[in-house]
């Protein structure tokens, strides 16, 4: 994809001396001035797209998001919501006249609806348990969402007073209704009824009722969609995790909401999801991953006929994973995003099976949608982007229009340490991944290296804007962003070969980039730092050559991760291969503690969980140098800056 208007001003100023000279160099104080776009959608009717995006509130020490609009010719920009509290999920109505989102401005999560042309901007209900997602029906009359209905702890052993302190069995989220259409948008509350998170069926809202479709014990789960005709609402539901088939997931569901008769419409072991009809309602396209005995499965692109016949996959030799299928107005094409070498494009998959990508170039898109006219919306990040939001025709992806650069000015004031590619060879594979420079870099000096590492949870490193690596670039560091064995984004094996054993060739193929950073010249093999989760804690405990290590929020003993863990049982079956009682051997040759006897290396653990506590015990108890900073997950913002000063405090101690 070509650069945006944007990206070519901030290229021209990048060259001009005198612009640079006056630059500042990035901080961990600039996380306060960041902000990240997220959900672009783009109207039906391609005229409008709508946005969220965050900011940070450093007296508060909170994050808040708000609702923004522009025109996809990106001459009108205007903010829709403006204050101190969260508005996510933003919903088109089918004629692109209203808008459905939730917020929490009231002080608990709820569904508003903004209609475009009047700006009226209304609650819709009062629900008791907060919407997880939700979609438009196709005349634009209700609403379909799923949120949680709570169930109570209860046991005929135990006294009253105790059931408080039992642990709750787990709600299940339910399949809602609520309708638009003659609603009282004025906020006047209607009496008298239940709400989501009770055991019947009705909810009060203002002006309507919500009415719970679906009961039981499946997890209704993701974004419903309804189908053309209004008369069903497609959406995947999941059983409670059961040990015996861990690494089974969803089906697609057909539920009527008129009367809430169901139909399952997939039959298969692994993962269903994202279930998406055409616009003429004579297929449905969802994504699915295979239930394999593997620590990585590639996500699908399927159709089927309404009924659930027919099933047919389209990305067979794709090989990528596939994500936020989208359907083109004459019902032809499904549009996706997919993950490729460090890169994230729009792609396109016929009816036959061909597969084909839309858009091109070094970057990262993410949060696609399609309109009915062809235009398209997305987020687009690259070396000299930060999440900027865009528009472009999906037929003609060059012509690309930047709608949002939150983040413009703060760059154009910062010197961007530059990325350079790298491929190298590790255990018979070729490694891809990015030195980022030192600001200033000067190839006669030679720079401490930081490796860092992306592994909580396992992600792709890529050509996207990476504020975290610019900030510790900026103290003087040349890092490594590599993606090991394992990474998504390469394929289903190069993605699977960690199965029983990760940590393990990961970070062998971390150490030997490290061998081929220092045949670079300009890294200092004296000065060698590691920061990162898991891996980075297996590490210290295979090798002394670094001499110093950050390990953020690290799993130390993979029994205690499993057990604490929502997705434990999947993790046991695809990471671990068995349960710690059938392999115990297996849990502990790859838990980083158990090879605490050879820790040597001054060590900095960051985090407020078992696992840190775990990490500081065993380097206290083997006399190594270290510290424990106990950070909360919800310190807000500013834990986010602490952790950043922190580490370059450790790390640069004996520089």
């Amino acid at each position: 994809m070509g650069r945006a208007i944007l990206a070519a001003s901030l290229a021209t100023t990048l060259l001009t001396s005198g612009a640079w000279a006056q630059r500042k160099t990035f901080t961990p104080g600039d996380l306060w001035l960041w902000r990240t776009i997220s959900e672009t959608r783009i109207s039906p009717d391609g005229r409008w797209v709508v946005y969220t995006e965050n900011w940070n509130d450093r007296a508060a020490n909170a994050v808040y998001q708000n609702l923004w609009l522009a025109s996809a010719d990106g001459r009108e920009r205007r903010q829709l919501t403006d204050g101190a509290w969260r508005d996510w999920s933003p919903r088109w109505s089918a004629n692109s006249d209203a808008m459905a989102y939730i917020s929490n401005r009231t002080g608990s999560a709820q569904i508003r609806i903004r209609r475009i042309e009047s700006g009226q901007d209304s609650q819709l209900g009062q629900l008791a348990q907060g919407p997880l997602a939700l979609t438009w029906s196709p005349n634009g009359d209700a609403l379909a969402f799923t949120a949680p209905v709570v169930a109570k702890p209860s046991a005929a052993w135990a006294p009253e007073a105790i059931l408080r302190f039992l642990k709750a069995p787990a709600g299940h989220p339910q399949l809602w209704v609520i309708p638009v259409t003659g609603a009282d948008l004025s906020g006047a509350t209607t009496p008298g009824a239940t709400t989501p998170g009770a055991t019947t069926h009705g909810a009060t809202a203002p002006g309507a009722t919500a009415r719970q479709i679906t009961t039981g014990d499946l997890n209704w789960l993701g974004e419903p969609a309804w189908m053309p005709n209004g008369q069903s609402i497609l959406c995947e539901a999941a059983a409670d995790p059961d040990p015996e088939h861990p690494l089974e997931g969803g089906e697609i569901f057909s539920v009527r909401p008129a009367d809430g008769a169901m139909k399952q419409m997939t039959q298969h072991e692994g993962p269903d999801e994202q279930p998406t009809p055409s616009p003429d309602g004579s297929r449905i396209a969802w994504v699915s991953a295979d239930a394999k005995a593997q620590s990585y499965v590639v996500r699908n692109l399927y159709v089927m006929n309404p009924d659930g016949s027919r099933i047919k996959l389209l990305t067979g030799g794709f090989d990528r994973d596939v994500a936020r299928p989208q359907w083109s107005s004459d019902s032809r094409t499904i549009y996706f995003l997919a993950e490729d070498s460090g890169a994230a494009h729009v792609y396109l998959a016929r009816l036959d099976g061909t597969v084909h990508p839309v858009t091109k170039g070094h970057e990262r898109l993410r949060d696609f949608s399609l309109a009915d006219n062809g235009r398209a919306a997305a987020i687009r990040s690259s070396a000299t982007e930060g999440g900027d939001a865009i528009s472009f025709a999906a037929d003609l992806p060059d012509g690309v229009t930047t709608l949002a650069a939150p983040n413009e000015h703060l760059l154009a004031e910062r010197h961007i340490a530059a990325m350079e590619e790298i491929h190298y060879d590790s255990g018979g594979h070729t490694i891809q991944g990015w030195i980022v420079k030192p600001s200033g870099f000067d190839q006669s000096v030679k720079y401490p290296l930081l490796v860092d590492i992306q592994d909580t949870p396992r992600a792709m490193y890529g050509y996207e804007f990476q504020l975290r690596a610019q900030i510790l670039a900026a103290a003087g560091y040349a890092l490594l962003l590599a993606n090991p064995r394992g990474s998504p984004g390469y394929g289903e094996e190069f993605g699977s070969l960690l199965r029983t054993r990760y940590p393990g060739d990961d970070a062998d193929d971390l150490l030997r980039g490290v061998d081929y950073a220092v045949t670079r010249g300009f890294i200092d093999a004296k000065h060698l730092a590691v920061s990162g989760g898991l891996v980075a804690a297996w590490i210290i405990g295979h090798t002394d050559r670094f001499s110093a290590a950050v390990l953020r929020d690290p799993i130390a003993d993979w029994l205690i991760d499993i057990a604490t863990q929502p997705d434990g049982l999947r993790r046991a079956a695809s990471w671990m291969g068995a349960m710690p009682w059938d392999e115990p051997d297996q849990y502990v040759k790859h838990s980083p503690v158990y090879f605490a006897r050879n820790f040597q290396t001054p060590t900095l653990v960051v985090g407020d969980s078992p696992a840190a506590d775990e990490m500081d015990f065993a380097l206290r108890a083997r006399k190594v140098d270290s510290a424990l900073v106990r950070l909360p997950a919800a310190g807000g913002p500013a834990v986010n800056v602490m952790e950043l000063e922190a580490e370059l405090g450790w790390i640069g101690r004996k520089r």
